[in-house]
């Protein structure tokens, strides 16, 4: 399982009615930041509560949930969850001779796909 960190959301107002886009990332340091971890935390609930759906390595689709914190910097948190996300294939030669399935599933977290699917709310 990967981790998928919040990066950003987007509240679409439509005729059927309103929905939020949401956007994932591999890496922290790209995510969106909350100044406290009880922000960040309420927010999981937040998340956890809209059932967002995204594509599944698996096939089908995944419901992301058990969203959860941790801090990135002094007074910077992150929001994650860990599913089967989708990756980006890699046109740096990945997966050569000699290196290590600890390193290939690295380079492979970095290159996570950022799915998203909207929301009715």
């Amino acid at each position: 399982m990967l981790k998928a960190y919040v990066q950003s959301w987007e509240l679409l107002k439509e005729p059927e009615g309103n929905k939020i886009d949401y956007w994932f990332c591999s890496r922290p340091e790209d995510a969106a930041a909350w100044e406290s971890q009880q922000e960040a935390n309420n927010d999981c609930v937040l998340f956890d509560r809209h059932h967002i759906v995204v594509s599944s390595s698996q096939g089908g689709t995944f419901i992301c949930r058990d969203f959860r914190t941790e801090e990135r910097a002094p007074g910077e948190f992150v929001v994650y969850c860990t599913g089967p996300f989708i990756v980006k294939e890699s046109s740096s030669g990945s997966g050569s001779k000699g290196e290590s399935a600890e390193a290939q599933a690295r380079e492979l977290a970095q290159k996570l796909k950022p799915t998203h699917r909207s929301k009715n709310i």
